[in-house]
């Protein structure tokens, strides 16, 4: 060995932050709330409150299939989806990340699933996959009032009935000049995760994250992103002739159309394209000054 400390793991990193979801009272060494009862267990590098059930996960025929292919594909999720999905990510994740310093700074990925951007940060996620450190509610996190130098939340809160208590919890849990990069859809079709409620503007984001200093909202997605979802949706639904189960074979196979995103390495930078775009992408910073709610 060289000498150097060897790197914690993220639930490691945390546990001087970590507090009891239900009353936010300092858990003791074995993840429990000696004020409320409630308990967290541990099994290796992931710590475990809450979360969605298998039931959860599989109840919508879309999403089974989705589940089935993050179990299956783990970590290389994030690439398949990356390489098969009708819609371009600009690139914004890794710029936020290198913002900070890593090794210092506590980073949380709220609502994570199988992506991991870097091991140093706290991926958190009601889904109990092999890469997230903490399973839980991301509306009650078991982490200390400004414990947070930044959080990531990449195409999460149109999957939550009430974004605004998730953006109450991420304020909460940052600290004061901490930040927060948040994805949210604008035009795209229906897609459960387990579920799926809403969709924002350019100006609803702002409205979502009206507490915070925004620095800026971008097209995180762009227009030709938002086209071809709908049309690979459209097709399926023309082709299959009234029949679910039809439509259900035929939509993954619409997929073969994806390559034509590309398209939107030029079409998102259009002065306009906030008119039809596929997504936003917020950053905000929470002020160093209190303010109410």
């Amino acid at each position: 060995m060289n000498g150097e400390e060897p790197m914690r793991c993220p639930v490691d990193r945390i546990a001087a932050a970590l507090v009891c979801p239900s009353c936010r009272v300092p858990l003791d060494a074995s993840y429990g709330c000696a004020a409320c009862g409630t308990g967290g267990h541990r099994t290796g590098n992931q710590l475990r409150f809450a979360g969605f059930g298998d039931a959860e996960l599989r109840d919508d025929p879309l999403n089974r299939i989705k589940e089935t292919v993050k179990r299956r594909f783990g970590p290389a999720y994030p690439l398949v989806i990356q390489l098969l999905s009708p819609v371009l990510l600009r690139r914004f994740i890794r710029p936020f990340l290198m913002s900070f310093d890593l090794d210092r700074d506590l980073v949380a990925d709220l609502g994570s699933g199988t992506n991991r951007y870097d091991s140093r940060l706290l991926c958190v996620d009601g889904g109990a996959y092999a890469n997230v450190d903490i399973v839980g509610d991301l509306r009650t996190l078991p982490i200390d009032d400004g414990a947070l130098a930044g959080i990531v939340s990449i195409a999460v809160l149109e999957h939550v009935p009430d974004p605004q208590a998730h953006v109450r919890e991420m304020w909460r849990v940052l600290r004061p000049g901490g930040r927060v990069l948040c994805y949210v859809p604008f035009m795209q079709p229906f897609h459960a995760s387990p579920y799926d409620y809403q969709r924002y503007t350019e100006a609803g984001m702002k409205t979502l994250f009206s507490r915070f200093d925004v620095m800026h909202v971008r097209i995180g997605a762009g227009p030709t992103s938002a086209m071809l979802w709908t049309f690979q949706e459209w097709l399926a639904l023309l082709l299959s002739f009234g029949s679910r189960r039809l439509y259900r074979v035929l939509a993954p196979l619409m997929w073969l159309l994806s390559p034509i995103k590309v398209l939107d390495v030029l079409l998102a930078r259009h002065p306009n394209a906030t008119v039809a775009a596929s997504g936003f992408v917020i950053e905000a910073r929470k002020p160093t000054e209190a303010r109410p709610e």
